[in-house]
């Protein structure tokens, strides 16, 4: 659930950054992660959820059967997906990018909307769902690129569920990076950092700007 937005960068840049925060956490730690990637031509909008959290359980836990919190998530990413098409950013110039429940929300929201968007970076993450739920997504993800990026020991996300993000979303057509790095940290590592800066960049310059 949203609970408001803070936009910033270039207002005639290229491409726009959905940049979805994760649990515990806010918009002001997307900027840092912005200003860390230090990528020109984009402009940056982060969504803030009510209570630092788009739903109060583990992505991999049971939902309560009247569970609201994921249907209104995954709605506020609808909305504000509309607002910056408003603006002039269609879905082919807008990258998803989420870290941790950010991550697994844009996971999850793309895999049901699945179309060509400038790109897809899941920082930690998986869609949503349990071991035991099934799942049905279809479509085409028509060559989006994509990044896929976590560590083997993840506390939060375990290796098996980027395992299933990655087969989804390869077999929905995304042009899929996918990196596990050793040991158990949940950050954005300097490998993920190179790479996201990379597929930004790229974006940008298929864009038009040089």
């Amino acid at each position: 659930m949203a609970a408001g937005a803070e936009c910033w960068g270039e207002e005639d840049a290229p491409v726009a950054v959905l940049a979805v925060h994760g649990r515990t956490q806010s918009p002001a730690d997307m900027r840092a992660l912005a200003e860390r990637l230090d990528v020109e031509g984009l402009r940056w909008l982060a969504p803030a959820a009510a209570g630092q959290s788009w739903y109060p359980y583990g992505f991999m836990e049971e939902r309560p059967d009247d569970d609201p919190w994921l249907a209104w998530s995954l709605e506020a990413v609808d909305e504000h997906v509309g607002h910056l098409a408003e603006a002039g950013w269609p879905p082919e110039r807008v990258v998803l990018l989420g870290f941790s429940q950010g991550a697994c929300l844009l996971a999850h929201w793309a895999l049901l909307h699945p179309r060509r968007y400038a790109g897809l970076v899941l920082l930690t993450g998986g869609y949503v769902g349990t071991e035991r739920e099934e799942v049905s997504f279809a479509g085409d993800l028509d060559g989006t690129p994509a990044l896929l990026a976590g560590c083997e020991s993840d506390p939060w996300v375990p290796r098996n569920r980027m395992a299933q993000t990655e087969d989804l979303l390869r077999g929905m057509g995304a042009h899929l990076t996918s990196i596990v790095e050793p040991g158990a940290e949940h950050e954005v590592s300097a490998t993920a950092s190179e790479l996201t800066g990379r597929l930004l960049r790229h974006t940008v310059s298929a864009a038009g700007r040089r």
